[in-house]
């Protein structure tokens, strides 16, 4: 049997059955913008929908915010209509399955740990660039989610001393949906990655060129952050920006740059490897539904 996983993001919702790796069914809708109730109705006619494909064993969701171990979410970021919502005990009173919710980086690296570019790692990090950013981390073997299950909400780190305002903070400097759009702006061309990029690598447009290297800069920074903090031996990045190979070299090359400030950086930190999610723009989906898998199990 299947499990339906969701991901709910801040600009798409994406599903998919989900068996192991594989991944079948895939759909991908805008974020309702929306209150509860109408939120909920809408989660509610997508998971019948896809009853009506094919049995389903459990639904499985990834959602951005912190989620406690009933499944309540707190602080849902782009998708403010599930602050304080138990989406767990709301959707199983319409559906005749079991529901598990976690929030959507720590997803993403449950997934990679398992069966991605995190297998055998006892200490790495996810590092999930979408509408806003979000890291997964593995911590001594397991998930870390942290008194307030808010291990990772990395959102909120400053990035700009003087603390002007939203700019300053992770989460807005480095959303991926924010730089596709900037660049698309810059390139005039459609808000589409896989074209933004493709414009971007064969335009030699200087601004949008400019634009792009300081993201790969301050997204180096934030993994070189995490690196002096935790000790690491992997970290991966995912989120749909994760499918331009590119964009990962030249994170990589930008987070070495720092070892060459310092010898003695080069003598204390332990540099790594940064590579994207096995599975890429899939890992939230895989890695809820593993956790969907591992929950059953344990209940």
């Amino acid at each position: 049997m299947w499990t339906l996983s969701i991901d709910i993001g801040g600009t798409y919702v994406k599903s998919a059955l989900v068996r192991n790796t594989t991944v079948k069914e895939k759909r991908q809708v805008p974020t309702p913008q929306t209150e509860n109730k109408s939120f909920i109705l809408f989660l509610t006619d997508l998971i019948r929908s896809y009853q009506q494909l094919t049995d389903i064993q459990a639904v499985a969701i990834a959602v951005p915010g912190a989620v406690t171990e009933t499944g309540t979410v707190f602080f849902g970021g782009a998708v403010a209509c599930l602050d304080k919502v138990n989406l767990k005990k709301q959707l199983e009173e319409e559906i005749e399955l079991p529901v598990f919710v976690e929030n959507d980086a720590k997803a993403a690296v449950l997934g990679e740990t398992w069966y991605g570019n995190l297998k055998n790692t006892t200490n790495g990090a996810g590092i999930i660039l979408g509408t806003g950013v979000g890291v997964g981390l593995l911590l001594e073997g397991k998930i870390r989610k942290g008194p307030h299950c808010q291990a990772g909400e990395v959102s909120f780190l400053i990035q700009d001393r003087a603390v002007q305002g939203p700019e300053s903070f992770v989460g807005i400097h480095l959303s991926a949906v924010r730089l596709v759009k900037e660049l698309a702006a810059l390139l005039q061309c459609e808000e589409d990655g896989r074209q933004v990029f493709e414009m971007l690598y064969l335009s030699g447009n200087e601004a949008a060129n400019k634009l792009y290297k300081q993201y790969c800069n301050q997204a180096a920074i934030l993994c070189f952050n995490l690196q002096c903090l935790l000790d690491l031996e992997k970290m991966i990045i995912g989120g749909g920006i994760s499918q331009q190979p590119q964009l990962i070299d030249d994170i990589q090359k930008s987070y070495e740059a720092i070892f060459s400030l310092s010898p003695m950086i080069k003598q204390t930190i332990p540099k790594i490897t940064i590579r994207a999610a096995a599975f890429q723009s899939d890992a939230n989906l895989i890695g809820a539904a593993k956790g969907a898998e591992i929950n059953e199990i344990s209940n």
